[in-house]
């Protein structure tokens, strides 16, 4: 079994922390940390508050010390008490996880931590309730019945998850999935979650970084411009009428592209950061980074 920080939450005015770890195995521990249950630990929470600034700042490192590092003396705090419980429940590694694998995992625990003495003392509390969001978006009927007319349908525990390594199987979010179609067939896509944030704010957030002449009556046309399906596959179109109004894409993934019902492609996510393996540091946010992304996409739908 194999275990790793698959989410961390920070705040700007409280010192707290709340993780997610999660293991190939299908066990997943919600774990918090607050500095005031150190007591007399100097060490510990000296090493926390270094955690904790890296964290909140979203830097890759500081003062030569890497989120990396950060996130392994974060895990490390929870190992030994994770190794005792994910031993004593017999699951053995999903080699084949679904969705319902993922957002329905077989176990969970709740977890937090205190220290004494500069000794971690990690612990099981006894309550499920973790704090975090349901996975479960509710829908009326009418809605399920209309989107029925369009597309298909699938359970959760009929989408399998895509993972290039056994060793991330549960752990790291999904990002490519396998269906069956409608003709029986399986289908490799993309996955892109659903949230409850999804809706006007998210749409305003979308259209922040297009001027005001643009944002009504073309938006349509610059969302759509780097990306049409014809025959097997999505070709790319000309980038100008997007670059030659200073909008670049920036966070250029398969995640951010959706098809809608006319299996026309969208582009989301406009003024972001990069995502790296997609788009290389020194052309995020450029009109070469752009392409760089836009080729990769491509690249993996031949």
């Amino acid at each position: 079994m194999r275990q790793d920080l698959a989410y961390w939450q920070v705040h700007d005015t409280e010192d707290d922390c709340d993780l997610i770890i999660r293991s190939n195995s299908g066990h997943v521990f919600y774990c918090h940390i607050c500095p005031s249950q150190f007591i007399r630990s100097p060490t510990i929470t000296e090493q926390y508050f270094k955690c904790l600034e890296l964290l909140r700042t979203g830097e890759v490192e500081i003062d030569d010390f890497y989120e990396e590092d950060a996130y392994e003396w974060l895990l490390n705090c929870f190992e030994p008490l994770i190794a005792r419980l994910a031993l004593s429940s017999e699951l053995q590694v999903v080699t084949q996880p679904t969705l319902a694998h993922y957002y329905f995992p077989e176990q969970t625990f709740v977890c937090h931590l205190k220290a004494v003495d500069d000794k971690l003392q990690p612990e099981q509390l006894d309550t499920k309730n973790h704090g975090w969001s349901s996975p479960i978006v509710k829908f009326d009927s009418d809605f399920l019945t209309e989107l029925n007319q369009w597309t298909q349908s699938y359970t959760p525990s009929q989408v399998q998850v895509c993972y290039d390594r056994t060793e991330d199987s549960l752990i790291k979010p999904p990002t490519c999935i396998n269906i069956t179609n409608q003709d029986g067939q399986p289908l490799k896509c993309f996955f892109k979650k659903f949230g409850l944030s999804f809706g006007p704010s998210h749409a305003k957030k979308e259209t922040s970084c297009i001027e005001e002449d643009y944002r009504i009556s073309d938006t349509s046309s610059i969302s759509s411009v780097y990306l049409s399906p014809r025959g097997s596959g999505l070709k790319r179109k000309r980038t100008s009428s997007l670059h030659e109004n200073d909008i670049i894409w920036g966070d250029v993934k398969g995640e951010n592209v959706l098809i809608d019902q006319n299996d026309d492609p969208w582009i989301i996510e406009f003024g972001g950061s990069y995502t790296m393996g997609w788009v290389d540091e020194d052309k995020a946010g450029t009109l070469e980074g752009d392409e760089q992304g836009v080729a990769k996409i491509l690249e993996l739908l031949e």
